[in-house]
């Protein structure tokens, strides 16, 4: 087959959009990336043929895929990172249900990360096949835990910024330990080196009412070899993660104390790193997910 890989922040989600490539073609088929970028000012690319296109859709390629709509040639399947929902209240997953709500009549089906999507598409759209298929990171991403005297940084969180986000900033650097938000303008290669060196990814969720599993930035966190502490979360039994031993975690009440006391045990976070990563290689790699992935795309054309 001939398959197209769309997604909006190459340099944000392309090893992710790599993990796919790897397997596809390794499968015999033909595939080809497409980065359409951030901008949504023009309509999407005209790069031919396709017998599928599986959208890796963040929040740029949504406002794409809304404004200009699906690529017109091929079957569409769309895998989406974060909760969907029409709760007025949460804003940034509220434009994301308002953007697929849009575009689901053109869609072939939805691969979903969380049972929270999954739960969303049957319920509102359900001639739509649905499926889980996580996050996932290659075992050649997935790099050695720096040494305590390589780690240059604290406490890092990196994401979008809300108005949430915002208080805990502030909570944190009032309170505790030195704590650098970065919200936007780190890409690639640089975003990369950050995480890594850091001795805490943080997780804090957009809003008070999506408390779930924030795979794509809790993964990379692993994989990059840098302890994660995240705020109450949901959903982590599900993929056999145990707080305490894979990660932290703690109401956002409670982050700067339970930063500061992760921060002062330098071996508790190195067990951590390297119990998080073998979970990472055993739940979370595409050789795991390798039939489900092959199977959806087959499928569906």
């Amino acid at each position: 087959m001939k398959i197209h890989i769309y997604t909006d922040i190459a340099n944000l989600f392309g090893q992710a959009c790599r993990v796919w490539m790897d397997v596809l073609l390794d499968a015999g088929h033909d595939v080809e990336l497409v980065d359409i970028g951030m901008a949504n000012d023009q309509p999407l690319p005209e790069v031919g043929h396709s017998d599928v296109n599986l959208l890796v859709t963040g929040i740029y390629a949504f406002a794409r895929f809304k404004d200009w709509g699906l690529p017109r040639h091929g079957k569409n399947i769309m895998w989406m990172f974060d909760p969907l929902t029409r709760q007025e209240d949460a804003l940034m997953h509220g434009y994301k249900a308002t953007a697929f709500d849009a575009v689901a009549a053109g869609l072939d089906a939805v691969i979903a990360m969380d049972v929270s999507i999954q739960q969303y598409v049957q319920r509102h759209h359900p001639r739509l096949q649905t499926l889980q298929i996580p996050y996932l990171i290659a075992p050649k991403n997935i790099h050695t835990p720096m040494a305590e005297s390589e780690r240059s940084g604290q406490v890092i969180f990196m994401g979008g910024r809300t108005a949430r986000r915002e208080v805990a900033e502030v909570q944190l650097k009032a309170r505790g330990p030195a704590a650098e938000f970065t919200w936007a303008g780190l890409w690639g290669a640089a975003r990369d080196e950050k995480r890594r060196r850091a001795r805490i990814s943080l997780n804090i969720h957009a809003d008070a009412i999506h408390t779930y599993f924030d795979q794509y930035r809790t993964l990379e966190a692993w994989a990059a070899g840098t302890p994660v502490v995240t705020e109450t979360t949901d959903g982590l039994a599900h993929w056999g993660i145990v707080p305490g031993t894979h990660l932290v975690m703690a109401d956002l009440e409670d982050l700067p104390e339970v930063s500061i006391d992760l921060l002062a045990d330098a071996a508790r976070r190195e067990q951590m790193a390297h119990a998080a990563q073998e979970l990472l290689r055993a739940q979370f790699s595409p050789q795991r997910w390798r039939r489900e992935m092959l199977s959806v795309l087959e499928n569906v054309a």
